[in-house]
């Protein structure tokens, strides 16, 4: 009764090398898991094949072994939808969808169920989505691979704490599940838990020592707790046991944070190497142009995000390159030259075909954010404040949780520009995790006189260790002007 009531909680939220024996069990009785339809053999021993290597983060793997698998069984449903689900191609993630939705009508009631939550999410129907995860875990209570996807999911949309609930019932089901404990310490150490975090991790690597991924997973949460001798450390142990998984990004990202970033360029181009598909290898040459941010090098920082958006564009990465301009925006010195940027990104958007309207209304808002920040910024009110009410109102017509986050940034930007400061703070107190955002609110709380605010929040913003444009944007600088700060404090 917990469990299924609890799940409603999500609803209401929203409407506001796999060669190694897994360890995770397969339940005796299939009537408490979700039925998997196909008449064909190979094509479910192809699934299962998958689905471990998912469970191993091996995403690349499991992708293959999907594809595979519908060719076996042209009718695969669930095959089809978890290959739109995790596909980074746009092309094929449309097909797949549409695919998977003409087949919902010959599977049962809880494949049915799986494909309206998956891609309804794509399609930007949130709560009729989210209906579908609820209905679908209350169905199925005891399996545990559910409650991994759904945690997984909801982890990825930035609900830590629903995430953690959710994993930490797939945990109670089946205590040495792999898969779960991986994706509820990153639950766990994002909502700053990160001793819950660590010994998870280490129950992880107890349990796969002879995989990749819990070196790489442990790696990402020392860097995000700021001690990155130990994730590098594990980083290379990931190559060790691995050298094809990937983890040269983890490393590189880390290398990054650290200012080493001529080391961390190097790293990206081996990252290159085993890039798993162009998605993948397009957002490697986006973090390594962001390296030269953190070098103030701006001539370079256009030059190489100049050719990252020219590749996205060649392939057909439309939100990639969209990305690229909008980081582009972010970083320039020139208002005028942001606003290039900006309406570059805004015509990759518009122009694209296959993009799903979830990653299209994603990328928006975002170029959206940044268009009222520069905007404000230039004091140019009337055009912020038109950004500012764009977003308002996807904001009312969607559940997406980053287009909500996107409007309540760019109004409290703009009131921080304006002096409105205790206005500024409740908006800024949903965006608590993107850098920029976060110095506006230290600065909100300092001239409002929330002293103690000021001071808890700083420290948050000075252990900020994730590779993104706002990161090199805002936060060696701060640790500058902290650094300075003490040394004035202490003469």
């Amino acid at each position: 009764m917990r469990w299924t009531a609890l799940l409603l909680v999500l609803l209401g939220t929203a409407a506001l090398g796999s060669q190694t024996k897994s360890h995770a069990p397969k339940p005796a009785s299939s009537t408490t898991t979700l039925p998997v339809t196909t008449t064909v053999p190979s094509a479910r021993q192809k699934f299962e094949s998958a689905m471990g290597a998912l469970e191993q983060l091996r995403r690349g793997e499991s992708l293959d072994e999907l594809r595979s698998a519908v060719k076996h069984d042209p009718k695969f449903a669930q095959a089809w939808i978890l290959i739109s689900h995790l596909t980074h191609d746009p092309d094929e993630q449309a097909t797949a969808r549409a695919r998977a939705e003409q087949l919902a009508p010959r599977v049962t009631p809880g494949e049915r169920m799986l494909i309206r939550w998956l891609a309804g999410v794509e399609e930007g129907n949130y709560i009729p989505a989210i209906s579908a995860m609820n209905d679908l875990l209350a169905k199925y209570p005891k399996d545990h691979r559910l409650a991994f996807l759904g945690g997984r999911w909801l982890l990825h949309e930035g609900r830590y704490a629903q995430s953690a609930f959710v994993l930490e019932h797939a945990v109670s089901l089946y205590p040495d599940y792999p898969a779960a404990l991986n994706e509820l310490a990153y639950a766990y150490a994002y909502n700053g838990s990160f001793e819950k975090a660590f010994a998870l991790m280490d129950r992880y690597v107890q349990l796969e020592p002879n995989q990749p991924n819990p070196y790489d997973s442990y790696g990402d949460l020392l860097r995000a707790a700021g001690q990155f001798d130990a994730a590098l450390e594990k980083y290379r142990m990931s190559i060790r046991v691995d050298p094809t998984f990937g983890s040269e990004l983890g490393l590189a990202d880390t290398l990054a944070v650290m200012g080493r970033e001529t080391e961390a360029r190097d790293a990206y181009v081996k990252a290159e190497m085993f890039a798993a598909s162009e998605s993948d290898r397009v957002t490697y040459e986006l973090q390594s142009a962001m390296t030269y941010i953190r070098e103030n090098n701006h001539k370079q920082v256009d030059k190489a995000l100049h050719e990252v958006a020219k590749h996205a564009h060649n392939v057909g990465l439309a939100k990639l390159e969209a990305e690229a301009n909008r980081v582009m925006a972010i970083s320039a010195p020139d208002y005028k030259d942001a606003v290039h940027h900006l309406k570059a990104a805004e015509r990759a958007l518009a122009q694209a075909r296959n993009i799903s309207k979830s990653d299209r209304e994603e990328e928006r808002a975002l170029v959206l954010q940044v268009a009222a920040e520069r905007a404000a910024q230039n004091k140019s009110w009337d055009v912020a404040q038109k950004s500012v009410s764009q977003l308002e109102t996807m904001a009312s017509q969607s559940r997406k949780r980053s287009v909500q986050v996107a409007y309540h940034a760019s109004a409290g930007a703009v009131l921080v520009e304006q002096g409105k400061y205790t206005e500024a703070i409740a908006h800024l107190q949903e965006d608590t995790e993107n850098p920029e955002s976060m110095l506006r609110l230290w600065k909100a709380y300092k001239q409002t006189g929330a002293t103690e605010d000021a001071k808890l929040l700083a420290a948050k913003l000075a252990g900020v260790n994730e590779a993104t444009v706002e990161q090199a944007m805002v936060v060696p600088a701060f640790r500058t002007l902290l650094a300075d700060q003490q040394r004035q404090a202490a003469k």
